[in-house]
């Protein structure tokens, strides 16, 4: 029989909860980790089936060189597992942008090495030829590189759009940046936080953007689990937590499914506001915490296609598409919320065979394609951007859409049903939680402690900075050196 007590209750798989799992069990703490379905990453969770090895969406590790996992491998004792399918030197091209400017016709497209420190190809791509034009994207460009920590700090309350607005950024690089606001955030220019957003453009250019492994973002989680598990960490699966359990303000365990579990500290990784509100309760807090909690903004969500091909067409690891038009602000993502879908979506496309030579069946193809949308999962005009996207990869990639033998639709929705429950009405399938847009980031970013003694949250929601998957496992790293603290200070009394 399964113990019930231990030192640490870890709540959810994803790459926050496995990371402080991982790190507390092996820096000696009796960790018990619990996961609701019988899949194990969260949102980086990949699939393994019938000979293809592919993510759900369309995902790329930022930084490439230098991310919280492999902190986290060296630490595990398995460094030589930290296997990058892709290097920042590698002389290939392996990123294909297509852009449409507003008074062009067509799309222009442009390949390119990984490293990004010649600017050649964008002046290319965005047909820039005027050198005064160019002179100006570099210097902004270049600003945004060099910019201190302190003075990262400094733009804490500035959006990005004002940012930019203050520099009179040439129009083209301003539409990248819209254009990248959603795709490495999911959030419009003019919410999302400057200080974040240039923090993630540094690790792009500096570290590398767009990184991958072989058999995708599964191979974290799964080295991860493996060692947390011969450590002597304790994992049960298809296990939903109910309730976390809280006497005199102190957390004491968690009632699931299948039973009670007891230990002194509990670890969320389920979202800010679903532990909160729902596995917690508003009862246990004060009603100026709850307030504040209810008023964090949910990110975006991104709608996945994906793509199987009977012969390999696309010859680079990665697509991204986009035009001044299919970016999303606040007014152009309000008017698709209420069904004006637009002519046009951005669209990222991961070619998992760039990646692993394994990833499907000899002489085939897989392509993880994904847009922008909101995280309501019971959205109406979620189904019409399936529509788009494939409308978009016929009128631009026919090659693509006539090798295409099948494909695979996955939103917010299943993101809900796989990650995450919702707490607030027409939230719940964030691509990555809470949103990275000012008032939520830098000094203002949401905290792990609680106000409850033992009860910290993990993840992209609280503690961390930078994108997506490191972010959550730079979380997971700093919560399991709280928890150790807080353990320690426990046992002197």
């Amino acid at each position: 029989m399964t113990d019930t007590n231990y030192d640490a209750i870890v709540i959810g798989s994803g790459p926050g909860g496995t990371s402080a799992a991982t790190l507390l069990q092996k820096r000696g703490v009796k960790t018990l980790l619990l996961e609701k379905g019988n899949f194990l990453g969260g949102k980086m969770y990949s699939v393994e089936k019938d000979g293809y090895a592919y993510d759900l969406f369309p995902h790329g590790q930022v930084p490439m060189v230098g991310s919280q996992f492999e902190t986290i491998f060296a630490e595990l004792g398995v460094a030589d597992e930290f296997e990058r399918a892709l290097e920042i030197e590698d002389p290939r091209e392996v990123i294909t942008l297509a852009y449409r400017r507003k008074d062009w016709k067509e799309y222009r497209k442009v390949s390119q090495t990984q490293a990004m420190a010649d600017p050649t190809p964008f002046f290319k791509l965005f047909g820039m030829e005027d050198e005064a034009e160019q002179a100006k994207m570099l210097g902004i460009m270049t600003e945004m590189i060099e910019m201190t920590p302190e003075n990262l700090s400094k733009v804490d309350d500035v959006t990005m759009k004002e940012w930019l607005d203050e520099r009179d950024t040439p129009s083209e690089l301003y539409n990248y940046m819209g254009f990248q606001a959603n795709g490495s955030l999911a959030e419009p220019l003019d919410l999302v936080c400057a200080s974040e957003m240039i923090l993630i453009m540094q690790q792009i250019f500096l570290q590398g953007g767009g990184g991958q492994y072989k058999g995708g973002f599964g191979l974290l989680t799964n080295v991860m689990v493996r060692e947390f598990e011969k450590n002597g960490g304790t994992l049960i699966k298809n296990n939903k937590v109910e309730k976390i359990l809280v006497e005199n303000s102190t957390v004491t365990g968690v009632v699931t499914e299948k039973g009670t579990f007891h230990a002194p500290v509990v670890v969320s990784a389920a979202g800010l506001q679903p532990t909160i509100l729902n596995l917690v309760g508003e009862e246990n807090f004060d009603k100026g915490y709850v307030d504040y909690i209810k008023g964090l903004v949910p990110g975006w969500a991104f709608t996945s296609v994906r793509y199987f091909l009977n012969k390999p067409v696309m010859e680079t690891g990665m697509y991204v598409m986009y035009s001044d038009d299919s970016w999303l602000d606040v007014a152009r993502y309000e008017k698709m919320k209420k069904g004006e879908i637009p002519e046009e979506v951005i669209l990222y496309m991961v070619n998992h065979n760039f990646y692993d030579e394994n990833a499907t069946p000899p002489g085939e193809q897989v392509l993880v394609s994904g847009t922008i949308c909101t995280a309501n999962p019971d959205a109406e005009e979620i189904a019409a951007l399936y529509e788009r996207m494939d409308q978009q990869m016929r009128d631009t990639f026919p090659e693509i859409w006539d090798a295409c033998v099948r494909r695979e639709y996955t939103g917010p929705k299943e993101i809900r049903d796989l990650t995450r429950d919702s707490a607030l009405p027409k939230v719940g399938g964030e691509c990555v939680g809470l949103a990275q847009i000012v008032g939520q980031c830098g000094k203002h970013k949401p905290k792990s402690e609680t106000p409850l003694r033992g009860l910290y949250i993990s993840g992209a929601d609280a503690g961390g900075e930078g994108m997506g998957t490191h972010q959550s496992a730079l979380s997971g790293t700093r919560v399991a050196r709280m928890v150790q603290l807080y353990l320690k200070k426990q046992a002197k009394f």
